[in-house]
């Protein structure tokens, strides 16, 4: 196996299941060399909505952006929800499912896996289910 470097951490390189020198194994600590659609950004968000002080509407979300800074596919998720709903640059308004899947970045898919139950993205239709853990 040939050794990657890692993307966001200098010096660091390893591969599928490579763990830090010295320490024993922990999916703390180990790099995927496929985890190269990794964002480049993550952003936490609260929008709480009040009616005459009381709380009506609460969402605590993680938003997640992936790609080109100035066009980045990006990905939400809810805190407490087992999904993730993502959005995608330059896709047209009227775009289908399979439109959609077929514009959608492998390596940011395969991070998203990793982490949610399900993915979703959004088309002409609305949001649509794009992959779900069998």
């Amino acid at each position: 196996m040939s050794k990657v470097d890692h993307p966001f951490v200098p010096g660091w390189q390893g591969v599928a299941g490579w763990t830090v020198p010295g320490e024993p194994p922990s999916p703390f600590l180990s790099f995927e060399a496929g985890d190269l659609g990794a964002p480049f950004r993550i952003t936490h968000g609260r929008d709480m909505m009040f009616d005459h002080g009381e709380l009506v509407q609460d969402y605590n979300f993680l938003d997640y952006f992936f790609g080109d800074p100035a066009a980045p596919v990006r990905a939400r998720h809810y805190l407490g929800e087992r999904s993730v709903a993502a959005y995608l640059p330059g896709l047209p308004e009227d775009a289908n499912l399979a439109q959609a899947r077929a514009a959608f970045p492998e390596d940011v898919l395969r991070y998203l896996q990793r982490r949610f139950n399900a993915v979703e993205v959004l088309t002409g239709e609305g949001y649509c289910e794009l992959w779900a853990a069998a």
